[in-house]
């Protein structure tokens, strides 16, 4: 598979069209979350495949999993981007109970690969900690121990409702974590919940899993972009994930597309042709 530091990827839109470096891509002021903000800014990374597959069965993890036929290098190359540009990061409650090995510090990483020393010293530059912040979004508070993500330095949080369970908030409160009550029932509520990470400065806030967390955002109108990761292959099965979990919206929510990258497959019969996307939410 040819590495993201030699990939160039061809601009569709905006025009002019043009051939550009895949690294540094989300990274440039034009397409990476803005930097100077009074207000928040939230974003979700994905990849799917064309049948809208971002998650399927993993039995050596037993768990959904990203599926290995889409997972590539490129596309995590861009994801570690869009982690680095972060303030705090929102994950769900099921990834983190799903971690084969437990929670680490290393669970939410920029990582810490040589090839990715780069975004370290990017963050560094900006006058950010060296990781951001961590959230996790979970109703039954069924959480494994964090204390290895608080003893990493960074804030941790989990968001639930205020009719959660208050003796296993009060465990997870024990271990250093903030909970953050921001619904009125046992869910977390998606604007509560930004309004909530505002109050502690956080304001480019990444979403990097979940159906429900994306849903309730959406719902509450509170995010602002989506990049997506649209791998050129379909994979069908029964048990999935997709962008959104949840009933039927109320009404459409609109979003414009921002840019288009085509990534061409490579010489390598298992590479992944994939369109990189990025679409804003429409007032």
């Amino acid at each position: 598979m040819q590495a993201a530091a030699n990939k160039t990827l061809m601009r569709i839109f905006p025009s002019p069209t043009e051939h550009v470096p895949l690294q540094g891509l989300y990274l440039s002021e034009r397409f990476a979350p803005p930097a100077e903000r009074t207000a928040s800014f939230v974003y979700a990374t994905f990849i799917s495949s064309l049948d809208g597959r971002i998650s399927l069965p993993d039995p050596r993890k037993s768990r959904r999993a990203v599926p290995r036929a889409i997972a590539n290098g490129r596309d995590w190359r861009l994801f570690q981007e869009l982690a680095a540009c972060a303030d705090a990061l929102i994950t769900s409650g099921r990834y983190v109970r799903g971690l084969p090995n437990g929670v680490s510090a290393r669970s939410f990483p920029v990582s810490d690969k040589p090839e990715y020393a780069d975004l370290v010293r990017w963050r560094g530059a900006r006058g950010l900690p060296p990781q951001p912040a961590v959230v996790i979004v979970s109703a039954s508070l069924d959480l494994p121990l964090l204390t290895p993500l608080v003893e990493s330095g960074r804030p941790v949080y989990v968001a639930t409702g205020s009719a959660a369970d208050p003796l296993k908030a009060a465990r997870i409160e024990s271990e250093g974590v903030s909970v953050l009550r921001v619904g009125d029932g046992t869910r977390a509520e998606g604007r509560k919940l930004i309004e909530a990470l505002a109050r502690h400065a956080h304001r480019n806030i990444g979403v990097i899993g979940g159906g429900e967390i994306v849903n309730a955002l959406v719902v509450d109108d509170v995010l602002d972009r989506l990049y997506l990761t649209l791998a050129c292959r379909m994979l069908g099965g029964t048990s999935f994930d997709t962008l959104l979990t949840g009933p039927v919206l109320e009404r459409a929510v609109g979003f414009r597309l921002e840019a288009l990258h085509y990534d061409a497959q490579s010489a390598e019969p298992s590479d992944v042709e994939q369109l990189f996307a990025i679409f804003d939410r429409r007032a």
